[in-house]
């Protein structure tokens, strides 16, 4: 299995020429205005109605955390630009497929499986091992990526979805980085959060994965999001509109570890995984992958900072947690150690499916054996961690700050280092 390290997490790496291309892009105009962003997504939706606009007040807020950073490149400033114009696009094909298909409202989400462990707990490749079994559909990046269609498209002759063949390309692009690769698969077919559907709605703590957004968080944290739900369980209707399916839902959002109250109040009779795992080994590996993106759109890399706030924000993750789990019915939740799972995924995978009311049949362990051998573990690669040297967090006094959560629920230290989102 090939041995991936990250170096120089706290240094520039780049190279003369990529810094002068960064340095001169400073002098190009950039408009940052939320005007902008909506008119950008008419032009390029060919559309005009984005439904209730009390997320315009959302966007602009993410814009102007985002302009006012003297730290992030005007480059990458652009690009989070584009990824609200993307946003807003989204938001624009979801309300015209709303408007011309009410019916698909009408669509029943009944009794999904939800894991809810936190990032880096082994969530997505639990999310896959039970979504593999046939009688369970899950959301592919594809469709998560772009939900509705654009009317404006045609499918193509031989019955491709433009929206599958622009998530294979981007995945052609970020595969070329071979570690992001090795973290975290996001191929077209792959399964994928579930609160990627709130990304329209300009909500979601999605968005403090695309930049630094502090008081975005503090909004998101002090606002009841049971809405915001809402809108996500109407596009995942949206979806199931356009291929109908009576299989259940294999559904998965690290989000909803925080947000126990709006997601029961959206699926009351949802079957919630929640993974626990050792913060340390959680955080080692989240502060790599988020901190990999932070540097190259840092003008001077800010680990301190980056380490500061992952850290906080785990920690209200999981105080959360612990203190709504109560909220989901004893016979509904299902908690799970990632040592366990480690040890025997497939005796996880059934666990879950057996208290979802789904019996673990001959077929089922075919499923389950047919993605093991198609998505072995280490496949792209094993990425290697060093939490002192690149983060500069001493592990004992990290382990005595998490004691609430590990002496909580019976979690033993890790001692290998790994990750898995």
């Amino acid at each position: 299995m090939k041995v991936l390290r990250v170096e120089g997490m706290r240094e520039d790496t780049r190279s003369p020429e990529e810094r002068a291309a960064l340095e001169a892009a400073e002098s190009q105009p950039l408009d940052m205005s939320v005007g902008a962003v909506l008119e950008a997504a008419r032009q390029r939706a060919g559309l005009d109605d984005f439904g209730p606009l009390d997320f315009v007040e959302r966007l602009g807020a993410l814009l102007g955390e985002v302009e006012a950073d003297d730290n992030v490149w005007k480059t990458h400033k652009a690009a989070f630009v584009e990824q609200c114009v993307k946003a807003a696009a989204n938001r624009l094909f979801i309300q015209y497929f709303w408007t011309t298909h009410p019916e698909s409202q009408a669509v029943p989400i009944d009794r999904p499986v939800n894991v809810i462990a936190l990032p880096r707990s082994g969530s997505t490749h639990l999310e896959n091992l039970v979504a593999s079994d046939r009688r369970l559909r899950h959301l592919p990046v594809w469709l998560a990526t772009q939900p509705a269609p654009n009317p404006h498209e045609q499918i193509a002759p031989d019955g491709a979805d433009p929206r599958y063949a622009r998530a294979e390309e981007r995945w052609a692009r970020l595969s070329s980085n071979e570690i992001m690769a090795a973290m975290h698969e996001h191929s077209p077919d792959h399964a994928c959060g579930e609160n990627e559907l709130q990304i329209p709605d300009f909500a979601s703590y999605q968005w403090e994965w695309m930049a630094r957004v502090p008081g975005f968080r503090d909004h998101y944290l002090a606002t009841d999001q049971t809405p915001h739900y809402r809108y996500m369980r109407d596009v995942l209707k949206l979806i199931a509109h356009q291929f109908p399916d009576d299989r259940r839902w294999m559904l998965k959002s690290n989000q909803h570890a925080e947000q126990l109250g709006p997601l029961m109040a959206t699926y009351p009779d949802a079957t919630v995984v929640m993974i626990h795992r050792d913060p340390v080994a959680t955080l080692t590996s989240l502060l790599t992958m988020r901190g990999l993106a932070l540097k190259a759109g840092q003008r001077v890399p800010d680990i301190d900072a980056h380490v500061d706030y992952w850290v906080d924000r785990i920690e209200r993750m999981l105080r959360s947690y612990l203190r709504d789990r109560h909220l989901v019915p004893s016979g509904q939740l299902v908690e799970v150690m990632f040592a366990d799972m480690v040890a025997d995924d497939i005796r996880t995978a059934t666990q879950v499916l057996d208290q979802a009311g789904l019996p673990v049949t001959d077929e089922t362990t075919a499923d389950i054996d047919a993605y093991i051998a198609a998505h072995p573990r280490g496949k792209r690669g094993r990425v290697v961690y060093d939490l002192e040297g690149d983060f500069g967090l001493d592990t004992d006094r990290l382990r005595e700050r998490f004691a609430f959560y590990t002496d909580a629920v019976g979690i033993r230290p890790e001692t290998g280092k790994g990750g898995g989102k």
